[in-house]
């Protein structure tokens, strides 16, 4: 294993994670139709899931950047160093780390929805999860997410690496990442995001929070599954409903992917030696 890459992606998880938590939160609560006015709660409520996402998101992180410089490596001896290994890798990388990544989704999302202390409780989550639904909570809307992140993450890094090749000479190694992360993270989730969107309603379509707005303000109920999800979002703001949130998304998904990219690329770049 390399080592070197382990390290950098453990600083680079929890350094992004810190730093963009609540823009995350936001952006999950958008995508979701939970939002709520932004300085109608404390602060410290757009931390809840922090913990559990620090804690999961650590050890997926890691194996997804792992799998990725190793697979690259394999397929550029095999097939070059071109888009499709590149692409390869990437999918190499999420289907290494997917089945840590939907439980994390699942539980974050609910945590930062959530409009009760009791309800922003890890534990709680985890009971109420297991009671209701078994171990298939955990991964509800996996099958989904694969079918999401596969294609997103074959664009993320075929626009990454070749944009970072094609950049001028004269720009500084850490001018290149962070322009090439924001070039890359901004194409995939503009293509991907409506995707993205009905699979977090999904995920989050049994919580209580979830349950109590759809009695309470008349949000129309999720738990019909996708095709109830697509008709809601229609009914509620027409085809521009599966946008919603994105501007919040890009404002954490971009400069949350800059940091991660760039302290993985610090501590072990990912550049021909004679850079």
């Amino acid at each position: 294993m390399d080592l070197q890459t382990l390290g950098a992606s453990v600083a680079a998880s929890i350094s992004a994670r810190v730093a963009c938590f609540p823009l995350d939160t936001i952006a999950i609560q958008h995508a979701s139709s939970t939002r709520r006015p932004i300085f109608s709660v404390p602060l410290h409520t757009y931390y809840r899931g922090i913990g559990a996402s620090i804690l999961i998101t650590t050890p997926a992180t890691t194996v997804y950047y792992c799998a990725y410089r190793a697979s690259k490596d394999a397929f550029i001896k095999r097939l070059g160093d071109n888009t499709y290994s590149y692409i390869l890798a990437g999918i190499t990388a999420e289907l290494a780390s997917s089945l840590l990544w939907t439980p994390l989704e699942v539980i974050k999302a609910r945590l930062q929805i959530s409009r009760s202390s009791q309800e922003g409780r890890l534990l709680y989550q985890l009971r109420d999860i297991s009671n209701k639904e078994g171990i298939r909570g955990f991964y509800r809307g996996y099958g989904m997410g694969l079918a999401i992140y596969i294609p997103f993450n074959s664009i993320f890094w075929a626009v990454y690496e070749n944009t970072k090749k094609q950049l001028p000479d004269g720009w500084t190694y850490s001018a290149k990442i962070a322009f090439s992360t924001a070039a890359s993270i901004a194409t995939a989730q503009g293509v991907m995001y409506p995707f993205d969107l009905v699979k977090t309603r999904y995920q989050v379509a049994t919580s209580e929070t979830v349950t109590e707005m759809t009695g309470i303000t008349g949000r129309l109920s999720d738990r019909g599954g996708v095709r109830q999800i697509v008709k809601n979002v229609m009914l509620e703001s027409g085809r521009m409903g599966f946008y919603a949130g994105l501007a919040p998304r890009l404002a954490c998904s971009v400069p949350s992917s800059i940091i991660t990219m760039s302290v993985i690329e610090y501590l072990k770049p990912d550049r021909p030696a004679e850079e």
